[in-house]
C-alpha cells in the first residue's frame, strides 16, 4: 500500500470517527431524556396516567433556561429513581414540581423516601 492510499484510509477513518462522535454528542441528551422518562413511568404509582406524567415531565424540562439545566434535572431525577423501587404519589408530585425545585433548590425533598430513609442525593462523601 502506498503512502497516498494509507493517508486516504487514515483520513477516511478520522472522518468516520468524527461523524460518529458528533452524532453521539448530539443524540445523547435525547437518549438520557428518554431513559429517565421511561424509568419515571415504570416507577410511577399504580393508576397514574402516563399522559399526565409525560406532560408534567415535559413541563419540568421546558421550564429549564438551557440544556445544561435540563441535563442537571434529568440526572438528579435519575439518581433519585435509582434508589427507589416504586414511587408514591407524593414523591412523584415532588419530583415533577417545577415551582418547588426552582424556589427551594432542594432536591429531592428533605423528607427522604417513603420508607423513612433519608436521601443522600446531593451529599458529597468526605474526601
Amino acid at each position: 500500500m502506498t503512502v497516498g492510499k494509507r493517508s486516504l484510509v487514515i483520513g477516511s477513518l478520522f472522518v468516520f470517527a468524527s461523524v460518529l462522535y458528533g452524532a453521539a454528542k448530539h443524540y445523547s441528551p435525547s437518549l438520557v431524556r428518554y431513559v429517565v422518562e421511561q424509568s419515571l413511568l415504570q416507577k410511577a404509582p399504580p393508576g397514574t396516567s402516563t399522559d399526565s406524567v409525560h406532560e408534567r415531565f415535559n413541563a419540568l424540562l421546558s421550564a429549564a433556561p438551557d440544556q445544561d439545566t435540563q441535563m442537571e434535572r434529568l440526572l438528579r431525577i435519575s439518581e433519585y429513581l435509582e434508589k427507589v423501587q416504586r414511587l408514591n404519589f407524593e414523591e412523584l408530585d415532588q419530583l415533577l414540581a417545577i415551582d418547588r425545585l426552582e424556589k427551594s433548590g432542594i432536591w429531592p425533598p428533605s423528607s427522604g423516601f417513603s420508607d423513612g430513609t433519608k436521601s443522600t442525593i446531593g451529599e458529597h462523601p468526605a474526601l
